[in-house]
């Protein structure tokens, strides 16, 4: 081959490799670069978390904010009775139904010392009220129950003496043996049965609930009446006067008899006096029966709490008269 011809060739070929190197090196026009998927960032609570991209043959997932996250409101367990409380409760209800009245209350207590229980919610009240239904039948009949006690009576004893002895009163003893409601002889040997403990009470202003304690064991409640106006003072005190068919002494100083009808005491007055650090000048302040039971549950009274004749007559029963040694029986009242 001619020499002149030969080396321009050689030069085109050389020119023509590395064009042909160049151009795979760069990528064509033609060629689709490879795809990059960009990596997902989300924020949470602590900082940002990288979520990796997902498979090619599958959308990426949708994400959601946990801030977006809606969460129910938690329920207080004190508004809804757990599963527990409600199987006490009918198996306390059941007892009661049978008479098993010792036992209902009971059942009714543990109930109140659950821990998710708060006084006064609606667990508490339906436990409460069983425990009401019970002792209501126990204190006013001679049904055995562990706070009753046996007194056999020896010669020259009298219903006085024997309700001092014993810290009770002559009518919690008839209302407790009905043997004596219609007859108060006793006789040698005769055997007598009282409730043996100590008395206490709470007043509940905003639930206008007067709670009975027996040896600090919820043992009765009953609906009462406070002051208008915020008028029922909150302290401690104790009840030291019990008077059957009250006269009202009026703050104007005029006396309304009993059976006038512009007395609003109703039936029975249990007098409070202060103690404890609160106010001595508290005075005049009582618990009292009413001719409007409609009123309790309300804010009514000049400040006293009232209660329906029925139920003060009952409590006045077994409130044991203050003096000698018997002490006398202390009463809260809370907001």
């Amino acid at each position: 081959m001619n020499p002149y011809f030969k080396y321009p060739l050689i030069g085109l070929l050389v020119f023509i490799v590395l064009v042909v190197l160049v151009v795979r090196g760069c990528g064509g026009k033609n060629e689709a670069p490879e795809p990059v998927t960009p990596t997902a960032v989300t924020e949470v609570p602590g900082g940002p978390v990288i979520v990796p991209p997902p498979p090619e043959t599958t959308p990426p997932p949708t994400l959601v904010q946990p801030s977006s996250v809606s969460v129910p409101s938690s329920v207080q367990p004190s508004l809804v009775a757990s599963p527990e409380a409600e199987k006490l409760l009918d198996s306390a209800r059941e007892q009661l139904n049978r008479g098993m009245l010792e036992a209902a209350r009971q059942i009714a207590r543990n109930v109140l010392r659950l821990p998710e229980v708060v006084e006064f919610d609606k667990t508490w009240r339906r436990a409460a009220e069983i425990i009401d239904a019970a002792d209501k039948r126990l204190m006013n009949s001679t049904a055995p129950t562990s706070e009753k006690k046996k007194y056999v009576v020896v010669k020259n004893d009298n219903l006085t003496f024997i309700a001092r002895r014993n810290f009770t009163s002559i009518g919690a003893l008839k209302r407790i043996n009905e043997n004596l409601r219609h007859n108060t002889v006793i006789r040698p040997s005769q055997t007598i049965m009282f409730i043996a403990g100590k008395w206490s009470i709470r007043v509940s202003k905003q639930h206008f609930l007067l709670m009975l304690y027996l040896n600090d064991e919820l043992y009765r409640i009953y609906t009462v009446g406070i002051g208008r106006d915020n008028r029922t003072p909150a302290g401690t005190f104790l009840i030291t006067g019990l008077t059957e068919d009250p006269a009202w002494y009026r703050n104007d100083g005029q006396v309304i008899p009993y059976g006038d009808a512009e007395n609003l005491l109703g039936t029975r007055w249990m007098k409070l006096t202060p103690t404890e650090g609160t106010d001595p000048t508290l005075e005049g302040y009582g618990i009292h029966g009413t001719w409007e039971p409609e009123s309790c549950g309300t804010s009514c009274s000049a400040g006293c709490v009232r209660m329906r004749n029925e139920d003060v007559e009952e409590l006045f029963d077994f409130i044991p008269p203050p003096g000698d040694r018997t002490p006398p029986v202390r009463v809260v009242i809370e907001e």
